[in-house]
């Protein structure tokens, strides 16, 4: 079960600045961390205490996360009923996506626990319960949250290093696209932030300015990690054609495919036609993990049939011979025999 929260180490040298990188993997930020792990408490202890309880056997397979995961439980039980309540009311009145969100969208997702305490004693979205939220986070960031924190980042931060090492230290992502599309864009790709964590419920999505960020579960394989920023950059190569209107009427066609109409109808948040371009991006994130040596095969689909397509550009794409999108339009025409 996936839970879906929407709104470092670098792949380039340390000499250039955060703002001039299109992607940074690095562990989560610890604003994010405070909000998010209290959550987790919750849920592990109080909201959904089955899932969690099911992710024992994980834990006893995986030293590094049985760490976290054991400290979910051994902090909350350490605490007194009142303690506890305050968890509860929390919870009850805010999300952490939107806590975390606040601080990050304000400049402050490098924050540390002073200046996060501070930014709640002011910031407007804190007004309601604001005594009760300075209190708790004060109380559990210096006592629970903040060193376990620093116990975990050291975990987070071997595996940002493994992640890079998969490919080269200087790896443009943003050039090794156009080349794999045979397509260059006016302008360059958004950036993008990956944040790992220690969480194996739940993923988060924010926005800071024109930046993207999303949190990485630690049970993510890395083919699954690099998929991510794949599949991010490769829309906007994409919508050099899905958006016009020769496109649009092919995708409109598509819907003669049940499974395809049911998965859209029941829990995707697009258009019709940023479905099936989400399935045509997800397919393409999986050929380039292919095509970069990050893993041997396109492994299973997640949605309808993007893996299909995943199998048909290694099989036979080359942008050298044919464009991204008549072969897209190839693919679309021969599945569904249009």
């Amino acid at each position: 079960m996936i839970l879906l929260f929407w709104t470092g180490c670098s792949l380039w040298t340390p000499s250039q600045n955060d703002g001039d990188r299109a992607l940074i993997i690095k562990p989560e930020d610890f604003c994010i961390f405070l909000f998010e792990s209290s959550e987790e408490i919750y849920r592990a202890n109080i909201k959904d205490p089955g899932m969690w309880e099911a992710l024992r056997d994980l834990a006893a397979a995986d030293e590094e996360y049985a760490a976290h995961y054991n400290w979910l439980y051994s902090t909350y039980n350490s605490w007194d009923e009142h303690r506890r309540a305050q968890l509860r009311e929390i919870m009850t009145e805010y999300h952490h996506h939107p806590m975390s969100e606040q601080l990050i969208r304000n400049g402050r997702q490098e924050a540390g626990l002073d200046e996060v305490i501070a930014f709640i004693r002011e910031a407007r979205f804190f007004g309601k319960m604001r005594n009760a939220l300075v209190d708790f986070y004060s109380w559990y960031g210096s006592n629970y949250a903040l060193p376990h924190y620093q116990q975990i980042r050291p975990l987070l931060e071997r595996k940002a290093l493994a992640i890079n090492a998969l490919v080269e230290k200087d790896f443009d992502i943003a050039g090794f696209l156009e080349k794999e599309t045979g397509i260059t864009l006016k302008e360059k790709p958004e950036a993008i932030e990956l944040l790992l964590n220690m969480r194996i419920y739940g993923a988060s999505g924010f926005y800071r300015d024109k930046v993207s960020l999303t949190t990485i579960q630690w049970n993510a394989t890395p083919e699954k990690i690099w998929a991510t920023p794949f599949h991010e950059m490769s829309h906007p190569f994409f919508r050099t054609f899905t958006g016009s209107m020769s496109f649009k009427y092919l995708a409109g066609k598509l819907k003669k495919d049940e499974k395809l109409l049911k998965m859209f109808n029941e829990e995707v948040p697009y258009t019709w036609e940023g479905w099936v371009e989400e399935n045509l991006v997800e397919g393409f994130a999986r050929y380039l993990n292919v095509r970069k040596g990050i893993a041997r095969d396109v492994g299973e689909g997640i949605y309808i049939f993007d893996g299909e397509f995943a199998q048909a550009l290694v099989d036979g794409f080359d942008p050298q011979k044919i464009s991204l999108e008549d072969f897209t339009v190839q693919f679309l025409k021969q599945k569904y025999n249009l």
